[in-house]
């Protein structure tokens, strides 16, 4: 026979005073008691909010509010729903943001400025970099967190590309790490005029001055497993150890790159002002001048005088 609403209510109840009876001195409740009594009420607590029914609003009620959200607040915004997600997506909210906040303002650098013939392609990472030199909320945050990440972060991380910059009395080394993720196929082929386009996504940048850089092994596609700062006079050993593909069950690193003498490094997200970006920019537009020939007499049409 079906039980009776009360018989449910009062079944809940005792097993409510019982979990509350085993209760031990430190106010902690026994796991076994919690994972019995959760399955015996798996399938009688509901959640009446899954079946009232939502207030749906248009799109254009949320483009409208778009316009009123401040970049603090835009991870927030796209969460809503799936409109307010496609509206980030959105080439016109990034130039709308571009617009209020980063257009007329000095600080920003020439290279990040959007003229009037720019691309759809990567909007939205350019405007985010923008907004790392002009809004003052995330201008406060990059300055906080500057000496607050460490390399510990980089760990089972790739490295993907390796350089160097002389100076006059130290070096800077820079070593580029990407978190690994499978390759999408679809994206890559979609990835044209795409506003939301990052080719930086996903990437951090390892900068270390030392006075002195030794030979350093090729280590694009190997793995960071190990990282340790010693104290040697008159600086720091800094110690990395790189793991590649095939020897990610073995317990130590299959390269060791050690700088000796190290100053002081920083580790710089894409969206950092200090990140080192290689910015791509297309070709200028072909002149007359481009287009005349490299010869100035065409042999091949020159005929034999008599």
């Amino acid at each position: 026979m079906p039980k009776k609403k009360g018989q449910k209510k009062a079944k809940q109840s005792t097993i409510y005073y019982c979990i509350k009876e085993q209760q031990n001195e430190d106010s902690t409740i026994d796991d076994v008691d919690i994972k019995k009594n959760k399955s015996k009420n798996r399938h009688q607590v509901h959640d009446d909010s899954d079946t009232e029914p939502g207030v749906f609003y248009p799109e254009i009620v949320w483009y409208l509010i778009s316009v009123f959200i401040e970049p603090a607040d835009i991870g927030t915004f796209a969460r809503i729903c799936k409109a307010t997600y496609n509206i980030t997506k959105r080439e016109s909210f990034w130039l709308c943001i571009y617009n209020l906040y980063c257009r007329k303002d000095k600080r920003l650098p020439e290279r990040l400025r959007i003229e009037e013939n720019y691309r759809a392609y990567g909007l939205r990472q350019r405007v985010i970099r923008a907004l790392y030199y002009t809004y003052d909320p995330f201008v406060v945050r990059t300055s906080e967190l500057e000496h607050k990440m460490t390399p510990q972060s980089l760990l089972k991380r790739n490295c993907v590309n390796t350089w160097y910059n002389k100076l006059q009395s130290h070096w800077i080394v820079y070593l580029k790490f990407r978190k690994h993720k499978p390759i999408n196929h679809n994206m890559i082929n979609n990835n044209e005029g795409r506003v939301d386009a990052n080719t930086e996504q996903d990437t951090k940048v390892l900068q270390i001055w030392c006075k002195h850089v030794y030979n350093i092994p090729p280590l694009m596609g190997m793995t960071l497993s190990t990282f340790s700062l010693s104290y040697l006079s008159p600086g720091l050993k800094l110690e990395m150890g790189f793991s590649s593909p095939h020897d990610a069950g073995k317990c130590f690193p299959s390269q060791i790159v050690v700088l000796d003498s190290v100053i002081k490094w920083y580790v710089y997200d894409w969206w950092h002002p200090k990140y080192p970006h290689f910015e791509v920019r297309p070709p200028p537009l072909s002149t007359d001048e481009d287009n005349s020939p490299l010869l100035d007499v065409d042999f091949f049409d020159m005929s034999d005088e008599d």
